[in-house]
Order: C-alpha cells, then sequence, then structure tokens
C-alpha cells in the first residue's frame, strides 16, 4: 500500500490528497498544542516532574540527605513496631495476671468442698496473685509506659513534622530545576537577553531556598537519629528489668507453697525432662 493511503472498511486502498495530509498534519498540531497546554495546567512543579521522568531534563540529586530521610524512615518502622508490640504486651501481660486469679479462684471455691486440706494453700495463692495483679497493672504497665511507650510516642510525632520538611524541600527542588532547565534554554539562544537575567535571578533565589530547607531537614534528621540509641537502650533495659521483676514476684508467691504441695515435686520433674537443653547451661 502506497504512503499517504487509507483502508476503507471495504478493504480498497484510496490515496490521499495534499490537502488531506495538510488537515492531518494540522490536526496533530492541535494536539500537541493541546498536550503542551495541559500540561501547563499542571504548574510548573508539575510539569517539571513530567520532563524529568521523560528524560528532557536532569533532577537535581543530593545523595547525603536522601541516605539521612531514608534512615530516619527506617527508624520511624522500627519504633513503630517496638511501640505496637510493646503496647500489646502489656495488655497480654495484663491478661495472663487476671487469668491466673481466675483460675486459681475457681480452684479455690472448689476445694473449699473437695480437700479442705488444701484450703489455706489456695487462699493464700489467690491473695497474693490479686497483689501481683495489681504490682502488674501499677508498677510494670506504668514503668513500659513511661520508659518505653510514651517516649516512643513521642519520638513518632516528630517524623510526620520531618515529613512536612522534605516535601517542601522536594517542591523546592522542582522549582531551581524547572528554573535551571528554563534558563539553560534561553541563554543558548541569547545569554545577553533580559529573559535570561530574569532566570538567572529565579535560579539563585530558588538555589537559596532549596539550599535553606535542606539544612533544616538536614538538622532534624540528625536531631531524631542522634537520640535514637539512647531510647532503644533505655526501652530494652526496662523490658528486661519488668520481666525479672514479674518473674521474682510470682516466684516470692509460689516458692513456699511448693512445701505445702508435695504433689507437685511430679510436676517439677516434668518441667525439667521438658525444659530445652540449652536453659540447663
Amino acid at each position: 500500500m502506497e504512503v499517504g493511503s487509507v483502508i476503507h472498511k471495504e478493504g480498497c486502498p484510496k490515496t490521499l490528497n495534499n490537502s488531506a495530509i495538510s488537515k492531518s498534519m494540522q490536526a496533530f498540531a492541535d494536539k500537541l498544542a493541546k498536550g503542551k497546554a495541559g500540561l501547563k495546567k499542571y504548574g510548573r512543579r508539575q510539569a517539571e516532574k513530567v520532563m524529568q521522568k521523560l528524560g528532557a531534563h536532569t533532577a537535581t540529586n543530593d545523595p547525603m540527605v536522601e541516605e539521612k530521610v531514608k534512615r530516619v524512615a527506617a527508624m520511624d518502622a522500627d519504633l513503630q513496631a517496638l511501640y505496637d508490640a510493646v503496647s500489646e504486651y502489656l495488655v497480654a501481660v495484663s491478661v495472663l495476671q487476671s487469668s491466673s486469679t481466675k483460675v486459681a479462684e475457681i480452684f479455690e471455691s472448689i476445694i473449699e468442698t473437695k480437700d479442705p486440706r488444701l484450703k489455706g494453700a489456695t487462699k493464700a495463692y489467690v491473695s497474693k496473685n490479686r497483689l501481683v495483679e495489681k504490682f502488674v497493672k501499677d508498677a510494670i504497665a506504668q514503668t513500659c509506659i513511661e520508659t518505653v511507650v510514651r517516649p516512643a510516642g513521642e519520638k513518632l510525632k516528630e517524623i510526620p513534622k520531618l515529613k512536612e520538611k522534605v516535601n517542601l524541600r522536594n517542591q523546592k527542588v522542582l522549582d531551581y530545576d524547572s528554573y535551571r532547565s528554563r534558563l539553560n534554554v534561553e541563554t543558548a539562544k541569547n545569554p545577553e537577553s533580559e529573559q535570561s537575567m530574569k532566570l538567572l535571578n529565579k535560579v539563585e533565589r530558588a538555589r537559596e531556598s532549596m539550599e535553606l530547607i535542606t539544612s533544616q531537614v538536614t538538622r532534624k534528621c540528625l536531631d531524631i537519629e542522634d537520640s535514637n540509641p539512647h531510647l532503644l537502650a533505655s526501652a530494652f533495659s526496662c523490658f528486661v528489668a519488668c520481666q525479672e521483676a514479674m518473674s521474682s514476684r510470682q516466684g516470692e508467691i509460689v516458692r513456699p507453697l511448693l512445701e505445702e504441695l508435695p504433689m507437685a515435686a511430679e510436676a517439677m520433674c516434668l518441667i525439667c525432662k521438658q525444659t530445652p537443653e540449652e536453659m540447663h547451661e
């Protein structure tokens, strides 16, 4: 089929005349003009993004700043995971202690009539376990909240403020890139033109704004990162201390009762057999 021909529905080629070709070219030009007009509707920054994605313009990159922002983003995810895990831990510990008390109370109500010999032991266990339950809610939970949950929560509140600055910096970088690209085009045509001078001033102002917000982002990232090691060390120390405190209190309750429960020896032997060898070291 010849160039400049089209296929009818019947499949027969028909050659276009010069007038038809001109109309086609004009239609294409109109579409191109509309496309450019549409691009302007996006605004200077969005238009610059499009041009950079197309490879027509070069983006300004700062690997050091981008790396700092990535590290803070990773720290944000870690802190959120820690915050959620400790919150879940506190709920689980509270439920465990409440369940322990409930089981003991059921034993007490049954044994009181079925086996009076153990009445004293069950009564003592219930009474002391209620104290441990209160201890967990008042001391353990409060310590975890003050040492882990609240500091992590306060640190997480700083992240959105940083994200706002990062977004603002991205906009300022786009401003700079847009003016710089326009300046390159203008100076290639006439470096001494009035438009070139205007664009040069805009580039310099955009550079100053970009550098100012970049320094703010960098400083904020460093502030957040510097306090993180201390927060994590304090949080982990608190967690270990709480675990030890709960274990100690539980031991203080059950250890004296074992003397009144000789059948507990069988359970202790079974527990020892089921205990992993690593825990015997």
